[in-house]
């Protein structure tokens, strides 16, 4: 007597991010059941951001992608929430004065994705601020100068990238204008505003639950 053997479809979960500068999440998803439950991770978040103008890297994190994965035929929808700390920025002013700043990235919403053939897509939104500002010895008492308008970055995962062991990810952006601090606004429009910036997240090992 002969069996037919069935075998419950596999799963692997896309998660993806953001910032920045710059906020959201990534995973790889296969096709699961539509019935499926949604998954909860929280994954450990680390990166970089190459400011095109500059050339200075910012790093980013470390942080948490708290995400939720909703299964569909073929892929999955995912959404996230990037929490990053503040870092640190040096820069130049007109070319030669030495500068520093503390920059936030402020999330304007969730990271939003797609998983669709084995590709996740995903994209996230968030503006830029900088306090704690000096140029040279002076500092900036009161200067709050944030993007005046969010940043968007399309961001997609790059080699291997699974659910249980996190992966990367990388896209570009452009940085908007500067506003909210008319002393400074100019100049750091002129000197950090503009496209090509690069962006790349690692995703360590996630936990189950976003609490």
């Amino acid at each position: 007597m002969s069996r037919t053997s069935t075998s419950r479809p596999g799963r692997r979960i896309g998660l993806g991010l953001v910032a920045a500068t710059v906020a959201l999440g990534a995973s790889v998803l296969s096709a699961a059941p539509a019935s499926a439950a949604e998954l909860k991770l929280t994954y450990p978040v680390s990166g970089t951001s190459i400011v095109a103008k500059t050339g200075g890297e910012l790093k980013l994190g470390p942080g948490t992608l708290k995400s939720t994965v909703t299964p569909k035929p073929g892929g999955g929808d995912i959404v996230g929430d990037i929490s990053l700390p503040p870092s640190q920025a040096t820069f130049e002013v007109v070319g030669f004065i030495p500068a520093k700043a503390t920059v936030t990235v402020l999330p304007t919403g969730p990271a939003v994705g797609e998983i669709k053939q084995g590709a996740l897509t995903a994209r996230s939104s968030f503006n830029l601020q900088l306090t704690d500002i000096w140029v040279g010895v002076i500092p900036m008492i009161g200067a709050k100068c944030t993007t005046a308008e969010p940043v968007v970055v399309d961001l997609k995962s790059t080699g291997s990238f699974t659910v249980f062991n996190g992966g990367n990810l990388e896209g570009v952006y452009t940085i908007p204008k500067f506003g909210g601090c008319p002393v400074l606004d100019a100049a750091l429009s002129s000197m950090i505003s503009g496209p090509d910036n690069k962006l790349t997240f690692t995703l360590g090992k996630p936990t189950t639950g976003t609490s």
